[in-house]
């Protein structure tokens, strides 16, 4: 089983910033570590921070970014670039700024110099080239600068160069060559994301110490990571698979990285680390299970705890056909009692050792709530009926951010 980790904290990186030849440092924020590294920016003293994934405190929420439009177009084949969904977002003029950065990055270059343009200006560029490029682990998402009115210079921090990252790549890559390998090519691109969800679930750990864990390394080197790790593997094996996957950054209690993917034309929201019992188990939850809450579900559902930063548009995503417990049969719309004791006798018939139900809404699920008890009882007869007097019993727990109940028998 795997083991709990707590998931609470901030970790804040610092990184020493050059502006028009004065040097500028980080304070960080109250609080301890976090999955994404965000400064605070206190411009009263002569040091102040920079990161690469900034989160803006003015966010917005989940519910009010308007959907952005497919980034793939017929020029796909000629610049894989315009497959990726941040550089879609700009104008052409910027895609040649992003072109630079992304060059010099992929080259190991120490810096990169970009005229005609500021640091405000330049600095969502950088951090679109992070977002669409998980595989560049060796770039740190902090860095250096200098600027002037007509041009900036960022000078990157590098993890790990030459033969050492050499030999991570090499790791990385036959790690998650297995992992691609291991779905036909003729799968549906649902079928494509829950297997990725699943297998990194799976084989990964949740931990906030974990080495390297603002990059893929983590997962693919260590197999123990963060949300930025979990967010970043995804959207690099989706990647490998034709998939279209979207790394996004925001908050979610903490700095919080999640994905949005695209299956046969409709985006839908998913978040592995949050799938992963080593990070539920972290927050309170007893079960050591897969939350399949977080795979392919709404907007509307995941705004509950996770707003995502304001400084880029995300699609949103309405379409509810591939949500999991939907299509398991295990989704209600009302709290009436015969279907929710239709779906737990089934499972007291087949031995089953849990029963997972999903409610539309919280004012459904705090319905079910209310009765919870009553339920329960009629549901033990049954078990008693079925298994004779010697069953077990019954026990449950329960998710009011998703709102799904869980029902233990105690076999």
């Amino acid at each position: 089983m795997k083991r709990i980790l707590a998931v609470f904290g901030y970790f804040i990186m610092s990184a020493v910033l050059f502006f028009g030849g004065v040097t500028l440092n980080a304070a960080p924020p109250a609080g301890g570590d976090a999955d994404i590294k965000v400064p605070a920016v206190d411009k009263s003293d002569p040091d102040v921070t920079d990161d690469g994934n900034d989160a803006d405190s003015d966010d917005a929420s989940a519910s009010d970014i308007d959907a952005a439009e497919d980034p793939v177009s017929d020029d796909a084949a000629e610049n894989p670039d315009i497959q990726a969904y941040y550089y879609s977002l700009l104008d052409d003029a910027k895609k040649e700024y992003y072109d630079q950065i992304r060059d010099a990055a992929a080259s190991e270059a120490e810096s990169v110099t970009l005229e005609g343009i500021t640091h405000e200006e330049a600095e969502p560029i950088l951090i679109s080239v992070m977002n669409d490029h998980p595989e560049y682990f060796w770039l740190e998402s902090s860095y250096t600068y200098q600027s002037d009115t007509d041009y900036v210079k960022f000078i990157f921090n590098y993890n790990c160069t030459g033969g050492e990252k050499d030999s991570r790549q090499r790791v990385i890559e036959q790690q998650a060559s297995q992992i691609v390998n291991g779905i036909p090519e003729s799968s549906s691109d649902y079928e494509k994301v829950k297997y990725v969800f699943e297998t990194l679930v799976d084989q990964t750990q949740y931990d906030k110490s974990a080495p390297d864990n603002q990059n893929i390394y983590s997962v693919f080197g260590n197999w123990t990571t963060v949300c930025a790790g979990y967010a970043k593997a995804t959207k690099y094996l989706l990647d490998q698979m034709g998939v279209e996957c979207i790394y996004v950054t925001g908050n979610a209690g903490e700095p919080h990285a999640w994905n949005i993917v695209n299956c046969d034309g409709a985006y839908y929201c998913v978040d592995t680390t949050w799938g992963d019992p080593t990070y539920q188990e972290g927050i309170g939850v007893d079960v050591d299970t897969t939350s399949y809450e977080y795979l392919c579900c709404t907007t509307q559902m995941l705004s509950r705890t996770h707003t995502p930063d304001a400084m880029f548009p995300v699609p949103e995503c309405t379409d509810t056909s591939l949500e999991y417990y939907r299509m398991e049969g295990r989704y209600l719309t009302s709290a009436d009692q015969e279907p929710i004791l239709g779906i737990m006798k089934a499972d007291v018939d087949e031995g089953a050792e849990r029963t997972d139900i999903q409610f539309s809404d919280p004012d459904v699920f705090d319905q079910v709530m209310a009765q919870i008890d009553p339920l329960l009882d009629e549901a033990m007869k049954y078990e008693m009926e079925v298994k004779g007097a010697d069953s077990g019993g019954v026990s449950y727990q329960y998710n009011d951010n998703t709102c799904l109940l869980t029902v233990l028998w105690n076999n």
